[in-house]
């Protein structure tokens, strides 16, 4: 693990050199540094107290530790990218995947050869898209064609679980929805406005809100809170129904003038969904 850490950090160091001090991207990396240990942890704890993964190896472990550690390797390139960007005045819009981390992470690991395999590679290259698109990729057809195809794909999960995780916690913490790069670029009307119909219908059909249809502040909560649709791991949405994190983002859409009604159908979709036979636990 320790060469792990190693690695993680010379892509970090070397996006560091290149961003200036103080700067908005300065910050983000050092954000995702933190947020790739946080990941680390949240993926440790779930393999404890999950009863799906009660039998793994500890070969599963430690490649699943090192997909956790490794899932936003990509950022570090990708913020250098969006800062050469600015300095030439084109303007990367939040969410447009211009520069996509998880594709630039896949890159560079795979030419790595001890790193150069698919129980490592699928989850760094779409930890972070839906899984729609993930069924459809060359990488899940081949992870279907292999021996290793639970261990791959729960590797997968648990990477994606954790990563939600981690950042439910720092958002709850921190406030990071209001730090963000698409909140910035967010007119002040933007700022205000209420949940739109495209969104709500998504929600309602227990779909993860997908990125390009979100217009609002608002938007972008329930695009966090419908997350519950896309965990895998019981444990996991346990700890985001009842440890607070649901909690304050509900309070963040009354804070911005959604009504007590609308909560409430929300949390009924949600607790719904996680008490019905159809839930998302994976595999």
């Amino acid at each position: 693990m320790m060469q792990d850490f190693i690695e993680l950090k010379k892509h970090y160091q070397r996006a560091l050199n290149e961003l200036p001090k103080g700067s908005f991207y300065h910050f983000s990396i050092n954000h995702k540094f933190r947020h790739s240990v946080q990941v680390l942890h949240a993926g440790q704890e779930i393999m404890a107290n999950s009863p799906e993964l009660a039998d793994i190896s500890q070969e599963f472990k430690t490649d699943a530790e090192r997909a956790l550690l490794f899932h936003d390797i990509g950022r570090f390139h990708e913020m250098v990218c969006i800062y050469r960007d600015n300095i030439k005045n084109i303007i990367v819009g939040a969410g447009t995947n211009k520069y996509d981390h998880g594709f630039i992470g896949y890159d560079i690991l795979k030419e790595i050869p001890q790193y150069n395999h698919l129980k490592l590679l699928l989850a760094v290259k779409y930890h972070g898209k839906m899984m729609e698109q993930v069924k459809t990729s060359d990488l899940w057809q081949e992870a279907e064609k292999s021996p290793d195809e639970m261990i791959i794909k729960k590797i997968l999960y648990i990477v994606r679980d954790a990563d939600k995780l981690a950042n439910l916690r720092v958002i709850k913490s921190t406030g990071h929805l209001k730090e963000d790069l698409f909140y910035k670029q967010l007119s002040p009307d933007a700022k205000r406005a209420g949940i739109t119909p495209e969104v709500m219908a998504q929600f309602e059909n227990h779909q993860v809100i997908f990125f390009p249809t979100i217009r609002s502040y608002n938007d972008r909560v329930m695009m966090v809170l419908s997350w519950i649709f896309d965990f895998n791991f019981q444990y996991t949405r346990k700890l985001f129904l009842h440890a607070g994190l649901a909690y304050y983002l509900f309070n963040e859409l009354l804070l911005t003038g959604i009504s007590d009604d609308i909560i409430l159908k929300l949390k009924r979709i949600m607790n719904n969904f996680n008490t019905s036979s159809n839930c998302a636990i994976q595999p």
